[in-house]
Formats: structure tokens, sequence, C-alpha cells
């Protein structure tokens, strides 16, 4: 007896219609569950009257698996046919369990059976099964071939007549589409960077780059290029939903042993600062007391429903396991110095670039390292000047500086502190140190409090 599949029972979204001459469905499918789950719905909800041999259906790679295929060479030939079909992705999404009126990851999961966004097909079945609810379908925006040939063009610059590479785009373009969709589902918390390393080295200005860079040092191009792929992959932060769950809920269990759950703020705050953070990118400039500020304020804005910043942090901090851990909830590290190193320079500043284009937030110490007595330390510029070019270069239409103050009745740190003034050596990071960290915090320090100064818009400060 053949199998059936069994539809969610949900609020599907709806056909696409914007009057092309056919569709083109793009099925982001992690599994053949997924395929059959997505090819149902297209029979499903076909309109009508309508032609089955008007819709195509594409399998692009799927967005939650590392080793991708290319996409389907018949979509390459459907997309250069000349005709001005309508493109439409579709995507299975698996809900963790609703507690407490959210969903979201534990750090049980991890023990029991990994991601409850990214079931295998056996549990996915079971889940289709047992917990219908937890299985959607989300359609993204969709839109003519010929607006994604015209953006392709503009992307890479290439000839009219050239097709290589658009289905590469298009697939791209498509998973873009559907994280926009599925945000809508999850919230805005989970809005995380795709497709960073492709995006970056795929761009003109980029390329172009690399070609003027290797001309001044007088080196090849190719080892140049390969050089800045390399430092793009020590920088660039590498986001998971799964493990932003993750690392807040570890945020948390650590700082309320010596704090307590509660973080003191003005919620008021929190909710122009989302509508600003909607529209701009938005730089948090938090003091620098203790090793707990990132923490607190990724906690904080995790659970009023806002995206993580991607946070500068020091190449220092980047020691296993929890460098791999936090890079991949929106830390990124880089070099404490490398004023002499030009490519390194060169990448740093597109990755920049960018984060405002794209609208994240970003989140670093502009005194530069910890305060040992409590009081300010004087600014470094030097992150502060590549946001301020890509402000001036029209990367965004605008950017806000966001001063932030984290004060703690008692700073947990501040033995190490006193240490350090008597002549002792500061301890190197590792995993022994964060160890000792989270023992410390066995007593009560009392509370957390985080306070948010007057927005700072770039354009208006500096024209």
């Amino acid at each position: 007896m053949a199998s059936t599949v069994q539809t969610p029972r949900i609020e599907e979204p709806c056909w696409p219609t914007l009057g092309g001459e056919r569709i083109l469905f793009l099925l982001d499918a992690a599994t053949g569950l997924e395929e059959r789950l997505l090819r149902a719905w297209v029979q499903r909800n076909l309109p009508e009257g309508a032609d089955k041999a008007e819709v195509e259906i594409f399998r692009i790679p799927s967005s939650r698996r590392r080793r991708r295929r290319s996409p389907d060479p018949k979509l390459e030939a459907a997309l250069a046919a000349g005709e001005n079909p309508i493109l439409a992705p579709l995507r299975v999404v698996w809900l963790a369990e609703e507690r407490e009126g959210r969903r979201s990851a534990r750090l049980a999961d991890v023990l029991k059976l990994g991601d409850p966004r990214d079931p295998d097909p056996l549990r996915a079945h079971w889940l289709l099964h047992t917990a219908p609810d937890r299985c959607r379908i989300v359609a993204g925006e969709p839109a003519p071939a010929s607006e994604l040939r015209d953006r392709w063009r503009k992307a890479v610059g290439s000839d009219v007549g050239d097709t290589v590479g658009i289905a590469e785009f298009v697939a791209r373009q498509a998973v873009l589409a559907l994280e926009r969709a599925e945000r809508q589902l999850r919230g805005n918390r989970y809005k995380v960077a795709r497709f960073v390393d492709e995006d970056i080295l795929s761009r003109p200005a980029f390329r172009g780059g690399v070609t003027r860079l290797a001309r001044r040092l007088g080196r090849k191009e190719s080892r140049v290029a390969r050089e800045a792929s390399r430092y793009l992959r020590e920088i660039a932060a590498s986001q998971s939903p799964f493990v932003i769950d993750l690392v807040v809920q570890l945020w948390r269990l650590m700082y309320s042993r010596g704090y307590g759950d509660a973080l003191q703020y003005d919620r008021n705050q929190l909710e122009g600062l989302s509508a600003l953070a909607q529209q701009h990118p938005v730089c948090f400039l938090p003091t620098h007391k203790s090793n707990l500020d990132h923490a607190v304020l990724q906690s904080m804005l995790h659970e009023n429903g806002l995206p993580p910043t991607h946070t500068a942090g020091g190449i220092n901090m980047n020691f296993f396991p929890l460098g791999p851990l936090v890079r991949r909830s929106g830390v990124f590290f880089i070099r404490r110095s490398f004023k002499d190193n030009a490519v390194y320079k060169f990448v740093l500043h597109h990755y920049i670039d960018y984060l405002i284009e794209k609208r994240f937030s970003l989140e670093w110490y502009i005194e530069g390292g910890r305060s040992r007595s409590g009081k300010l330390l004087p600014p470094h510029f030097g992150l502060l000047a590549y946001v301020v070019d890509a402000d001036r270069r029209g990367k965004s239409e605008d950017v806000y500086l966001l001063p932030v103050s984290i004060a703690y009745d008692q700073i947990s740190d501040v033995g190490d502190y006193a240490a350090e003034q008597r002549g002792a050596a500061k301890e190197a990071e590792s995993f022994s140190w964060f160890l000792r960290i989270v023992r410390r915090l066995r007593r009560r320090y009392g509370d957390i409090h985080i306070r948010f100064g007057e927005p700072v818009s770039l354009s208006k400060a500096i024209g």
C-alpha cells in the first residue's frame, strides 16, 4: 500500500498571483518528506480552472543543510527561456513545543533529540502525526523572473545575455524571502544573517577591491583573494536560531546565580528601540565593567523579541567550546592589532559594510576593555570609524548610535581587579577561566540595571 503524507492542519499561505505566464515554485526542502508536503500543497491549492502545465516545481538547495547541492539544472534553463514566469518560494517550518506562550529550544533538547526546528526524517514523521500544529508551510514573497534578472545583473555586473550563476542567485534570493516570511511566524528575535561569505565574496566592489589591493601590494590576485576569504571565515559570525536559544538560556542560568532572574530596565524604552531597529541599523555601545555585560544585554533583547546584536569580540575570547558557540549566536571575533595587515582591514571593512547595509544591529565596547575602576575609559574609535565610513558611502539611510549603561549593585569581577592593581598579571581567557567566573556567581551580588541613552543619528551628527 502506498504511504500517504498527512498535511498540516494550519492556516496555509495564499496561492501566488502576480499575473505571470506561469508559476515556478522553488522548494526549500531538507528531506523527502518536506518535498512531498510542499508538492501536496501545490496540488491542493491549484486554482480552479488552472492548467497544471502552467506550474513547474524546482527544488533548491536547503538552507538547513551545510553541504548544499546546486539548484536543479532545469531551473537555469527555465530562467533563460526569455519568458517572465512568477517565482514563488515555499518552505516547511517546524516549530518548537509551546511553553508558557513561547516556542523556543531548551538546553534539554540538546541531550534528547537535537534542534526541534530541524527534526530528522523519523522524528518529522512522528511530529506530523502527533503534533501537526508544529508543522507549517510558509511562502516567500513571489517575484517575476524579469525583476530577479535585473537584480542579478546589478549585483554581479554580468552581460545581458549571460545566465551563468543566475540559478544560484535566484535560489539565494528565494531563501532570503523565506527567511523574512518565517520571521513573521517565529518572531523578529530570529533575524539572522544568511549566506554571508557567498554574498560578500561575490560582490563586484569586493572583487574589484581585491584586484586593486593586489596591485598595490605587488602580490598575485589569486593569493590575495584566498587570504581575504580565509580572513572573512575567521571574522564573520554564523548565526543559528537554535544556538541563539541555547546561548541565551546559558547566559540566564549563569547571571541569575549571582544576580537573580529579573534584570532592571525600562520596557517602554525597548518598545521605541524595537521600532527604530526595524528601520535602521543600531549600534549598541554599552559600558564595560564586567564579563557579564554581553550576556545580560543579549538576554534582555531576546526576552523582548529583539534580534541578537552582531557583537565584536576580541580574538582572545575565541576559545573552545565557548568561542564556536557564541559565534553562532552573533559574536564576530577580530584581532587586537591588525594595523599593518591591509588585507585584514579590507575584509573587516566590507564585513561592517554588509552588516550596516542589511540593517543588522551591532554591539561593541567603545572603551576597548573593561573598566577596573568603575569609571568610563577614554573611547577607542577604530570600529566606529568603519561604521561611519559605511554610512558616508550610503550603505544605509542612517545609522543610530545607542549608549547603554549596564550597572551592577556589586561587580563579581572586583576581586580580579584588586589583584591586578596589586601587580598580579591578568588571567588569560580559557575554558577553566570561564568556569571560575561561573563558580564565583554562587553568592548574591544584588541586581543588574540597564539604561539606554538618547540614540544619536550619524546623518545628523556628520551630515
